[in-house]
């Protein structure tokens, strides 16, 4: 079968699809298809993209498998659009208040005294205790470390955990308490994980004015 032939032939499947999501969208109440508005959005995003056969002949070919593409496709588009971005907002967040920038750029309320720098250290106890469902690649005095969201809790439970100081025949076990109670110097969100750089005695840290109140760990 040429391409051509298969974009024909996947085109009549996609068009069908559509025929059939559109019959069922008719025949709902108007409350439900304001409910529905997003799966409906998918659906039509999905049928124009395949439609227009902008896509490798490998991916083509495979869907014609299937009686219905457009289905498929759109559920596993749905599914990857249903993404947790609690961790991404965490991030920005984050990046407000240990930079400080911002206090620069937009007007402070002048009624408000700041957290002295002194009050805002952050223990990695405290971190993984506000991120519960968050992985931890972090570098520690000890070595790297990475926990996954159970054994982070383990962690907080007393469970030591295997350092790696760039050798696995030298990693050696952190007890918790050494752990937990070192600070964060960095800590950046990124690929689904909290990149973090601790350490055990910071350097003391200088209060600061409200328009230097970006912390700096560490």
């Amino acid at each position: 079968m040429t391409e051509q032939e298969m974009m024909t032939l996947l085109r009549k499947k996609l068009d069908n699809g559509m025929a059939r999501y559109q019959k069922e969208w008719r025949q709902k109440p108007a409350s439900e298809l304001v409910e529905l508005a997003s799966e409906i959005a998918a659906a039509q995003f999905v049928y124009k993209e395949l439609a227009e056969g902008s896509y490798s002949a490998e991916y083509m070919e495979y869907l014609l498998r299937f009686e219905n593409p457009l289905e498929v496709v759109t559920d596993q588009w749905i599914s990857e659009q249903n993404v947790d971005f609690s961790e991404e907002l965490t991030h920005a967040l984050w990046t407000l208040w240990d930079k400080g920038e911002s206090e620069s750029e937009y007007t402070l309320d002048p009624e408000y005294a700041p957290v002295s720098a002194e009050e805002v250290r952050i223990t990695l106890r405290k971190f993984i205790v506000a991120h519960p469902n968050a992985s931890f690649d972090m570098m520690t005095p000890g070595g790297y470390v990475y926990l996954t969201p159970e054994t982070a809790q383990l962690l907080l439970t007393g469970h030591s955990v295997k350092g790696n100081p760039g050798s696995s025949e030298f990693a050696r076990d952190i007890p918790a308490e050494e752990l937990l109670e070192q600070e964060i110097c960095t800590a950046d969100f990124s690929k689904g994980a909290w990149r973090i750089l601790s350490d055990h005695n910071p350097e003391p840290r200088l209060e600061q004015g409200p328009f230097e109140q970006g912390v700096t760990m560490c």
